[in-house]
């Protein structure tokens, strides 16, 4: 039968959904036929309650699914994302034009100043990083535990650090780059060079193109801004940049074999370009991830800080992939956050000889806000002026990554499983002996999508009283506990008290450091 209600009831059924699963589990058919008349009820209340809902517009839900399978519209991930998900750890190389101004304290120079504000496009020339080395630059990323990083082949201020050439497609003559550079002969590739270090070092790359901002071509925003240029800068249409930019993203995603991660800042902001960016996304490059929501499928997103700590709790799924944030419990949308963050401190992208860098200290709570978060971890490696990492930042490089090897190369016990209802994964000993530890990570199956609502860690101490140590939300990729003080225990213990299917743990796991 059919009942319509109105829209003026859903606070009603929102409190009744709350009272009823505030602490359930999500149960099997088989499970449910054994439980209680009230836990049979809840889900027949929910059923309904999902169905009025939805009949009349006023909330997308995702309902939940009584024989361990995922509900039929749960967002799931595609192996690509998936994939990128576990590499949890990545570098971001930020040079460009702008490295070679030292001058100029403010590196977000030309991102800020278009749009007729003043200044100058520093010719071709300037650019010339005599000791280049993107080896250098890799060794540090493998420092750290790297396993995918990204170069600003083509940063704000518009210069193309490879050899552009694409009069023929745009029938204009895009003189910013490389090929009008002297550095190491003319028309020198660093992008083909970053590649190679890459492939190298096996680490996978990534590329960074600046699609809604080109100081050279006055574009802010995606906008194309004529009435006032500076020296040096080109007059185009808004037309014909974007033929430029499809032109130029063309070229980075044909001549470098398979990229792993594209990244367009702020998204895909340029009029009319969008939809032919994801169509060349699923021609050229199928199986890279797309920061920011641009592709069709294989989409990431921003977490919304560049502190490096965003909060807790972040979700592998968002309304809007496009518009960055932490996400939503059962989003439309599996589009697991990245955590992009700086070594040098008071947001600076770019390297200057008086900026100070994170400590180790810093660091390892970045990690724990990120990695430990359900997000990638995009560390920043500024090479200076003239083109290498500084030995002061390899060497806290090095730090953080033998940090993270010290503390989580080897568990003190782990185990994995299905979360139903009782009993919950169970962490001890073979001997039974007491253990100390200080660190608990919890990592769920997202094959078939995020599950996981709501849960509990506890610990059983030595003299069997259990306490409650975390409650919790998103573990998603993985989620780590952090005790500031270090604890004795006989056993540590997993319940997932709400989710969207019967969830699967595939590692739960404790650690000392």
């Amino acid at each position: 039968c059919h009942v319509t209600y109105m829209c003026s009831i859903l606070p009603v059924y929102i409190l009744g959904l709350y009272i009823i699963y505030r602490h359930t589990t999500v149960i099997s058919i088989a499970t449910c036929a054994k439980t209680l008349n009230m836990k049979v009820l809840g889900w027949s209340f929910l059923a309904v309650a999902a169905a009025i809902l939805s009949s009349n517009g006023c909330l997308a839900t995702k309902s939940l699914s009584l024989d361990g399978r995922p509900a039929p519209n749960s967002p799931v991930p595609s192996p690509d994302v998936l994939a990128w998900t576990k590499r949890e750890i990545g570098a971001f190389y930020s040079f460009n034009m702008i490295s070679m101004l030292t001058n100029i304290s403010n590196t977000q120079y030309f991102c800020l100043g278009v749009g007729g504000s003043g200044g100058w496009v520093p010719p071709p020339d300037t650019f010339n990083p005599e000791k280049l080395d993107l080896d250098n630059w890799l060794r540090a990323a493998v420092a750290f535990g790297a396993k995918y990083a990204v170069l600003t082949a083509q940063h704000c201020s518009g210069f193309s650090m490879w050899p552009t050439d694409i009069l023929k497609e745009t029938g204009f003559n895009y003189t910013y780059s490389t090929k009008y550079s002297s550095f190491r002969g003319g028309g020198y590739d660093v992008v083909k060079e970053f590649v190679d270090s890459c492939k190298k070092y096996g680490v996978l790359p990534g590329i960074y193109y600046s699609l809604n901002q080109n100081y050279y071509l006055n574009v802010r925003h995606g906008t194309v801004h004529n009435g006032s240029l500076v020296p040096g800068q080109e007059k185009v249409s808004q037309e014909l940049y974007g033929k430029i930019v499809l032109a130029q993203v063309r070229e980075l995603w044909s001549n470098y074999g398979e990229i792993s991660e594209l990244w367009f800042d702020g998204g895909c902001s340029v009029p009319g370009v969008s939809e032919q960016i994801a169509a060349l996304q699923e021609e050229l490059q199928p199986h890279a991830v797309f920061f920011q929501g641009c592709s069709k499928e294989n989409n990431i997103r921003w977490v919304g800080t560049e502190s490096g700590e965003p909060k807790y709790p972040i979700w592998s799924t968002s309304d809007n992939c496009a518009t960055g944030g932490t996400g939503a419990p059962a989003g439309n949308t599996f589009c697991p956050a990245e955590t992009d963050t700086m070594l040098q401190e008071f947001d600076h992208w770019f390297w200057r000889a008086d900026f100070p860098i994170r400590t180790l200290e810093e660091l390892q709570s970045v990690y724990y806000h990120s990695v430990g978060q359900n997000t990638n971890l995009l560390l920043n490696a500024a090479a200076n002026s003239s083109g290498l990492i500084e030995e002061t930042s390899f060497v806290r490089y090095k730090e953080f990554g033998d940090w993270i090897h010290k503390c989580f190369g080897s568990s003190i016990a782990e185990t994995s499983g299905v979360q139903s209802s009782d009993p919950p994964l169970e962490l001890s000993l073979p001997s039974g002996d007491p253990f100390l530890f200080n660190n608990v990570v919890v990592s769920e199956d997202q094959t078939r999508g995020e599950a996981v609502l709501e849960f509990v860690i506890s610990a059983i101490l030595p003299n069997q009283t259990t306490v409650d140590i975390f409650s919790g939300q998103s573990i998603g990729n993985k989620f780590i506990l952090n005790l500031k003080t270090p604890m004795t225990a006989t056993k540590v213990q997993i319940k997932v008290t709400l989710a969207l299917y019967q969830p699967v743990i595939s590692k739960f796991s404790i650690y000392y450091c």
